[in-house]
């Protein structure tokens, strides 16, 4: 799609929010029935540091979930209660992608400022959805 390496690091960022589930995706082992660490509907994960995280489950990659900012890139492979994939360990361990990560763990205004330059180019390249498309 056309993504420099620093917008593919800023972009991934964007797990600072969120979290996936083992029905949907498999790429965990937590469900909404069996909730990881951080996910449990007691969990702390908003920004203003009030319990709730709306439904329960699934796992997260940052332990304030619902807090956007760099944790993704300070907390990220830190701890075995968060979610951390082969695809997020080649961020920063490519001697490509490496430096971007180190800088963004360092820099929370130098990931915002990629991360909203890589978004608008993704948003702006729209999606093509085929002849798969569902037709109103």
């Amino acid at each position: 799609m056309g993504f420099t390496d620093e917008e593919i690091v800023a972009l991934s960022g964007a797990h600072t929010i969120g979290r996936a589930f083992k029905d949907r995706s498999g790429t965990c082992p937590f469900d909404s029935m069996n909730p990881a660490k951080y996910t449990t509907k007691d969990s702390v994960a908003r920004h203003d540091g009030t319990r709730g995280v709306g439904m329960q489950g699934g796992q997260s990659w940052t332990k304030e979930w619902l807090k956007f900012d760099n944790s993704y890139f300070t907390q990220g492979g830190s701890d075995n209660d968060l979610l951390w994939l082969p695809t997020d360990q080649c961020l920063k361990e490519d001697s490509g992608f490496k430096p971007i990560f180190d800088k963004f763990n360092g820099n929370q205004t130098a990931f915002f400022a990629s991360y909203s330059s890589a978004h608008k180019k993704l948003a702006e390249l729209g999606s093509d959805f085929g002849s798969g498309a569902i037709e109103m």
